[in-house]
C-alpha cells in the first residue's frame, strides 16, 4: 500500500520485521533474545517510589542520574556518554549525524538487519561485506579500504554479532578503525555475555563508538533504554540529533538503578552463560551444528535430513518461537534464544518430538 505523499524510497521499502510478539497464546519466547529473569529488585524499587506527580514535567533532557551511574559503572567521565530510548534510537541518531542522502554506510553480512533499513530510510547506499564462512571476520586492514574506496561514512560492527553469536577479535576491530577513514561503531547489544569488550577503544580511537543497551542483560527491553559511549565532539554532536526528551523520567531512574545493582547483573549473566553452555552441548548431541556464542542465544543447524523452516514451524506447533531468516546462505539455521533452565528443559522435549 503506497501514498502518492510519501517519498518515493519509503514507498518502496519493506522495513525492519521485528520478532514475533505473541498475543494471548501460551507460547515461550525464545525468539527475540530477551532475558529469562526479572529486572533487578533495585529497577521495582525505583519505579515503585518514584514520585508520579512528576510525570506532568519533562523529563531531564540529558538522563542526568542515569549517566552519573554509567560514570560510575564504567568508569567514563559525563560528556563521553549518551542515553537513548534503546539502542535503536542511538542507531537511528548516528546515521542521522555521520551520513546524509546519497552516502555510504557499511556493515558485514550477515548482521543485525535494521542497519540497511535505517541507510534506506537516511536515502543512503548501503554497503555490505560477507564474513568467512564460518561467520569469522575477514582481514581488517582489507576490509576497512574496501569500506573506504565504497565511500562509507559510517560502518557498523555488531559484537557478539546478531544472529551469528560469535565475536571478532578486538585487534581485528581495531586495525579495521585504524584503517577506516569514517566512523566505526561497535554494536554492543550482548557484551554482557561475551569474555570481553571493545569499550576501550573509545579511548585509544576517535572514531570509535560503542553501544550498549539495557534490553538484554539487564531486563529492560520493555523500556527501552540504550547508551552511547564515544568521544566528547561527537557525544555533542548527538546531543544536537537527539529528541529534546529523549528517555521518559522512569525509565532513566530505573535504568540507573539497574546499573548500580552490579551483584544482581552479575548473577543473571553467569545463570544465561551457564544454560547456554549446557544448552550447547545438548543441540549438538541431538545432531545439530551448533557453535559456540558469545551472546544470549544460538545460531543452529538442524541435523542431517531436518530444515530449519520446518523445525519452526512444529516448535511453533509445541509452544515454543525461535527465529527463522529467509535468507540465503542462513537460511537453514535457527537463533534461539537462551531460557531459563526449566524453559529450556521444556523446549528440549519438544525439540525432540519435533525432530522424530
Amino acid at each position: 500500500m503506497n501514498s502518492p505523499f510519501v517519498l518515493a524510497r519509503i514507498n518502496a521499502m519493506t522495513g525492519y520485521t521485528p520478532g514475533e510478539q505473541p498475543k494471548g497464546q501460551p507460547v515461550t519466547k525464545l525468539n527475540t533474545n530477551e532475558n529469562p529473569y526479572p529486572p533487578s529488585p533495585a529497577v521495582v524499587a525505583a519505579i515503585r517510589d518514584f514520585p508520579f506527580s512528576d510525570l506532568r514535567k519533562y523529563p531531564p533532557p540529558g538522563s542526568d542520574c542515569l549517566i552519573q551511574a554509567a560514570t560510575q559503572v564504567y568508569g567514563v567521565p559525563a560528556g563521553r556518554v549518551l542515553a537513548g530510548n534503546g539502542s535503536d534510537e542511538l542507531l537511528t541518531m548516528l546515521v542521522r549525524t555521520f551520513a546524509g542522502e546519497g552516502d555510504a554506510i557499511g556493515a558485514m553480512d550477515p548482521t543485525y538487519s535494521l542497519y540497511t533499513v535505517l541507510a534506506e530510510i537516511q536515502g543512503c547506499r548501503y554497503f555490505s561485506v560477507p564474513l568467512r564462512p564460518d561467520f569469522s571476520f575477514p582481514d581488517a586492514e582489507t576490509v576497512a579500504e574496501q569500506a573506504n574506496e565504497a565511500g562509507c561514512k559510517l560502518f557498523f560492527i555488531t559484537r557478539p554479532n546478531a544472529p551469528t553469536g560469535n565475536c571478532y577479535p578486538i585487534e581485528s576491530v581495531r586495525r579495521f578503525a585504524q584503517v577506516f577513514q569514517g566512523a566505526v561503531v561497535v554494536d554492543e547489544a550482548y557484551a554482557d555475555f561475551a569474555s570481553d569488550n571493545c569499550l576501550s577503544l573509545v579511548d585509544e580511537l576517535e572514531n570509535v563508538l560503542v553501544l550498549r543497551t539495557f534490553s538484554k542483560s539487564y531486563s529492560l527491553a520493555g523500556l527501552r533504554v540504550g547508551l552511547c559511549f564515544a568521544r566528547e565532539a561527537i557525544i555533542h554532536a548527538l546531543h544536537k540529533v537527539r529528541d529534546s526528551y529523549n528517555v521518559d523520567f522512569i525509565a532513566q531512574r530505573a535504568a540507573a538503578a539497574a546499573l548500580l545493582d552490579t551483584a544482581y547483573h552479575a548473577e543473571c549473566c553467569a545463570k544465561v552463560k551457564a544454560t547456554r553452555a549446557t544448552t550447547v552441548s545438548r543441540l549438538r548431541a541431538l545432531g545439530f551444528d551448533c557453535p559456540m556464542s558469545e551472546s544470549n542465544f544460538l545460531f543452529a543447524r538442524p541435523p542431517a535430513g531436518q530444515v530449519a523452516r520446518d523445525l519452526l514451524g512444529k516448535l511453533r506447533q509445541s509452544g515454543f518461537l525461535v527465529r527463522w531468516f529467509d535468507i540465503p546462505g542462513i537460511d537453514n539455521r535457527l537463533r534461539i534464544s537462551i531460557g531459563s533452565d526449566a524453559e529450556m528443559e521444556a523446549f528440549f522435549a519438544a525439540l525432540e518430538g519435533c525432530l522424530k
